[in-house]
């Protein structure tokens, strides 16, 4: 062969090999920010949003063109749609939607692909109940509380078993007179677990009642919720105090004083039916306060309602002299039929009865206004009975009107 030949040869074998050193297959690095997309425990039902950056790298071979899918899971969409294109070190932004539909773990890949290349990224996350919990009691009542004194009850809050995520709650409440007993007012509290929430009523005003405020991270729940704290200062002693002066001054004849003392004593009864039983007697001895008087109305008045408003609190003693004061009040304005059926009452209950705050005035006082009031509605046979009854001396009194009139009235003038 010669030289020329030769030559030939060698510069086509160099230019073929020069042809395929510049035929390179294409090749693409695609990387994930993150590398796997975590969503934790969502709420079922719920929607979150989480960022995935996709980037073509610089050791690409050139520009990548190719689709995005999201495979095995309809729970997780994204918000891009298309061909997905990137220069060699360009990135694109997209967010991934999970939305769980019950409580159950959910997996799913996030693929970038074309006919030379395939990436993926893995997609988790977990649907999970609510937070559900409960408050008991939902009312606390601390009762009656000495003024200076305190009184601590528990509040608990158990986040049940079945929720999905820790209960966070805390708690206020808008008086000075409530607190919290360790100065703890936000909890975390585990599935499954309870806190106690100490609460103290420390008393300044004689009737409180607020609304312990609740707030938390629970979808089902009302919130805030509430929950009722109230409670009382003690005025017991204060109510004694002043019904014991009311009858010393009423007993010493100064009904002004005695009506003014058993006002005070109305006035502490009045904030809670607590002291519905002292409020019946304050409200008897301004009655009779009253009567003595000559305000017979008021007096009346009083009568009527401790036995209609504290009939179920008063004692045996405050309801028969609230009876004696009825009968005797209700035949002076006119009311002789409430006269009546009071004076009938107290005789039945106890035929011998005398007034302790006041000896004179006794049952035949009580027989006299039933006496009276039957005479006045016309009952004469009625009257004349119990004439015979205060009067047995000069039993059988008359039924005549005017007979029986003369004889009442003789009677009643001697008493």
């Amino acid at each position: 062969m010669n030289l020329r030949n030769i030559f030939f040869l060698a510069f086509s074998f160099l230019l073929f090999m020069f042809a395929c050193e510049d035929k390179v297959d294409p090749h693409y690095e695609i990387l994930f920010e993150p590398t796997e997309l975590q969503f934790g425990k969502v709420e079922a039902n719920q929607i979150i949003s989480q960022k995935v950056r996709i980037k073509n790298t610089d050791n690409s071979t050139g520009a990548f063109t190719g689709e995005i899918n999201i495979m095995d899971s309809p729970k997780f969409t994204m918000d891009f749609n298309g061909v997905l294109t990137l220069q060699k070190n360009e990135s694109k932004e997209i967010y991934i939607t999970f939305r769980p539909s019950s409580v159950e773990s959910y997996t799913a890949k996030l693929t970038v692909s074309n006919e030379e290349s395939f990436a993926e990224m893995y997609i988790n996350g977990e649907g999970v109940s609510p937070v559900s919990f409960t408050c008991s009691p939902n009312v606390l009542e601390f009762g009656m509380v000495e003024e200076g004194g305190y009184k601590d009850m528990d509040l608990s809050v158990t986040n049940n078993a079945d929720s999905g995520f820790d209960l966070e709650i805390d708690f206020s409440v808008s008086s000075s007179e409530f607190s919290f007993v360790d100065g703890v007012t936000s909890h975390i509290i585990q599935p499954g677990k309870s806190q106690v929430i100490p609460m103290r009523y420390s008393p300044t005003t004689t009737s409180v009642t607020k609304q312990l405020i609740i707030n938390h991270n629970s979808s089902v729940k009302t919130n805030p919720m509430k929950v009722t704290l109230s409670g009382i200062m003690d005025k017991t002693t204060d109510i004694i105090s002043a019904i014991s002066d009311g009858w010393d001054a009423f007993e010493n004849s100064d009904y002004s004083g005695s009506s003014s003392q058993f006002q005070i004593a109305v006035n502490f009864a009045n904030t809670h039916e607590f002291y519905d039983s002292l409020n019946a007697e304050a409200t008897v001895g301004r009655g009779w306060a009253s009567s003595f008087e000559r305000n017979y109305y008021g007096g009346y008045y009083d009568f009527s309602t401790s036995l209609d408003k504290f009939n179920a609190a008063i004692s045996d003693n405050t309801r028969l002299d609230a009876l004696a004061g009825k009968a005797i009040a209700g035949r002076l304005v006119n009311e002789y039929g409430n006269s009546i059926n009071a004076a009938i009452d107290l005789l039945s209950r106890k035929a011998d009865y005398q007034f302790s705050h006041k000896t004179s005035v006794d049952y035949k006082d009580v027989r006299m206004s039933l006496i009276q009031s039957y005479y006045n509605t016309g009952m004469f046979t009625e009257a004349a009975t119990q004439m015979d009854l205060l009067d047995p001396a000069n039993a059988p009194h008359s039924t005549d009107p005017s007979l029986l009139l003369a004889a009442i009235q003789a009677l009643s003038g001697s008493l």
